[in-house]
Parts: C-alpha cells; structure tokens; sequence
C-alpha cells in the first residue's frame, strides 16, 4: 500500500525545493537592484548635506563672525580634513583613511568626499558619513518570502489533494479485494481442513493426508496473519482472562501434524493454571507464529522445547528450536523482512506480534547462533491470580 504521510512530505520537500530556487533567481536581482538603488540614494543624500555644510563653512569664510558652530544631525556624521589628509575637526564616530575616491563603504556605514575650495579653516577635504540600512529592503524581502511560502503551502496542498487521488481510490480497491477475497477463502479452507481430518482418521498413517494437513495448517497461520493485519485497526480485539497454560497446549496440538510431518519432537515444560489477562486473538499471533517459525526454520528429527512458568510477578514464556538460527535479531520483527527468502512467508507475521506486544506491554527477547538455533522469549507482566 502507498505510505500517504511520506508521499506528501516527498512532494512538499520537492516542490518546496523547487519554488525556492525558482524565486531566488528574481530574489537575488531585486536584492542587487535594492542595494544599487539604496547605495545611488546615499550617494545623493551625503552630497546634499556636503554642499550644505561646504556652504555654511564659505560663508563663515567671507563673513567677520568670530565663532563657528560646525552643523551637527542626528543622521549624518562629517569632518574635515587639510590637503595632506590630516584631521582638522571631526563628528565621525571612527577614524578613516582618507585616501579613497568619493564613496566608501565600511563596517555599517557610507562615507563621502567632497573637495573643498579656500576656506578659513585650511580645509581641503569634507567627508560626510551616514548608516548604511537595508531595513525597508529586509521588510520587502520578508514580506514576499511570507507570501510565496503562503502560495507554496496552499498550492502543494491542492496539488497533493488531487495527485493522491488515484492511490487513495488504489488502495480502497485493494482493501476491499483483500477484505472479499479473505472473506471467500475461510469458509473452503475450514471445509478442507475438516475434510482432511475425517481422511486422516480414515486412513491412518497415510503421508500423502498429513502433508496435505500440513501445508493448509500453514496456509491458515498466513491467512490469519493477513486478516488480523487487515483488520488491526478496524476492529477491537477485547481482553480476557485466559488460561495461558491450557492455551499453549492447544496451539501446540494444532500444529501437531507438521511437526509429525517433519518429525519434529515437542518437550513441553508447562506450568499449570496460569492465567493472563489478554486478547485471545491477539495471543494466539503471538504463539502461532513464533511456533510455526520454529517448525519452518528446524531441519528434520530435531527438537522445540516450549517453556511457561511464573517467575516472581511476571509469566515467562520460551519457544527453543534446533533450526538454522537468525543472522540478524535486529531485522526480524520488521514488516516485510524475510531471513530465508526461499521458505519464508510474507514477513509479517513477526511484525504482527512485535506490534501486539508494544501493545499490551510484553517484553520480547530473541536469542540465536546460527546453524544451533534460536530462542524467543515473551515476558507477560499482566498476570492474573485466580
């Protein structure tokens, strides 16, 4: 089925990427154009105040005033300067070399230079100085990154809405041919199996009858594997209080003729009357698989050793086998992961009881060597007294 949530992200990050490269490209002009449109403006502000201070500076120069206030402003900064560069008064915050043409830029700040002609004060250079702010260009940019992230967001929205369409009508399709044909294979899987034991009972012994019940038995786990994974989240699987100890003996006893088929032996250490309160849906997952894996995975004329015991307030539960062991513990409870791809099943089967477990609080070990065996241990802390 298509995984909807990593779809959408996918095609949001995609389109996301997208449309940020396709708007930095005017981005990046319209920054340029600001700065050269800010930088001509400062251009003109600071020679408007220089004239306007060169002026105040000639007229003191031609009047019989004894005192000059040199012109302050809260925006701009000036000095003046003799012909050989050095320092005859000044309002800047930072010393400059004078030795730049008309404008520099520096730090935060924009500095012009004006020649000067004969004046009292022997000055031969005027250099005024502002900040340099991109405040209204910041905004602007802000603003229509705000905009286009608004555009991506509801356009990616409709976009994902009508190009997950056909998966959303795929998969109700799916799922329901998945529900019916589920639906049509119960009532002929139990008429065979039902068949199957009255030819067993029939004809004793007869190998080619035992297969047969072999083989649909393992055809029942996988068919129970899929309709609980269809119904999961459908349907409420209610708890009770079980007699785990009676429970695993009938499991055992369902899966009794493909272990005779393999010949496989069953030693079988089971404490009596101990109860759980679980879903019995749900625990005979967790028991089914783990044994019919057993079975799969175990060579002929070998040994499944099946343990249930109390131990202080927890009901342990160990399923043994002699089979050719697990490369990898890690991997095995994920969906789809199959260690033997020529006699393994789906792969959902372990995930289905990895889930139950989360589930219900039940902690799973897995030991295993391979080529010696493995070990599953489930320990259940929702024990009843009875």
């Amino acid at each position: 089925m298509v995984e909807k949530n990593f779809l959408s992200l996918k095609y949001i990050f995609t389109q996301a990427i997208i449309l940020i490269l396709i708007v930095s490209i005017p981005l990046h002009f319209y920054i340029e154009s600001e700065i050269e449109n800010n930088t001509f403006k400062d251009k003109i502000e600071l020679e408007t105040y220089a004239k306007k201070v060169a002026n105040k500076i000639y007229r003191f120069s031609n009047s019989q005033a004894q005192e000059f206030y040199f012109p302050r402003s809260n925006i701009f900064k000036s000095a003046i300067y003799d012909e050989k560069g050095k320092e005859i008064f000044s309002l800047l915050e930072y010393k400059i070399e004078l030795f730049f043409s008309n404008i520099l830029r520096k730090d935060d700040r924009v500095y012009f230079k004006k020649a000067l002609k004969e004046n009292i004060f022997g000055a031969s250079y005027l250099v005024v100085s502002k900040n340099i702010t991109h405040a209204k260009m910041i905004q602007n940019v802000l603003a229509i990154l705000i905009v286009i992230a608004f555009l991506v967001l509801i356009s990616t929205f409709f976009i994902i809405k009508q190009s997950l369409e056909p998966y959303k009508k795929f998969n109700r399709y799916l799922e329901n041919f998945i529900k019916d044909a589920m639906h049509e294979l119960k009532t002929p899987i139990g008429v065979i199996l039902l068949n199957l034991d009255g030819l067993d009972n029939m004809y004793e012994n007869n190998k080619m009858i035992k297969r047969a019940k072999s083989a649909l038995k393992n055809m029942v786990v996988v068919y129970e594997d899929l309709e609980f994974f269809v119904r999961k989240n459908r349907v409420e699987h209610p708890k009770e209080n079980i007699n785990i100890s009676n429970f695993c003996k009938k499991r055992v006893e369902f899966f009794m003729d493909l272990l005779n088929s393999k010949e496989i032996e069953v030693e079988q250490s089971i404490e009596e009357d101990l109860y759980i309160n679980f879903s019995q849906l749900e625990l005979s997952r967790i028991i089914d698989n783990t044994i019919s894996n057993a079975i799969k995975y175990s060579k002929n004329k070998t040994q499944i050793q099946i343990t249930l015991k109390k131990i202080e307030d927890t009901i342990v539960l160990k399923i043994k086998d002699e089979g050719k062991g697990i490369k990898d513990t890690k991997k095995i409870f994920n969906r789809y992961y199959r260690g033997d791809k020529i006699s393994g099943g789906f792969g959902i089967g372990l995930s289905i009881v990895k889930n139950i477990c989360e589930k219900n609080s039940v902690h799973v070990e897995v030991n295993s060597q391979p080529q010696k065996g493995s070990t599953f241990i489930f320990i259940f802390n929702n024990y009843e007294d009875i």
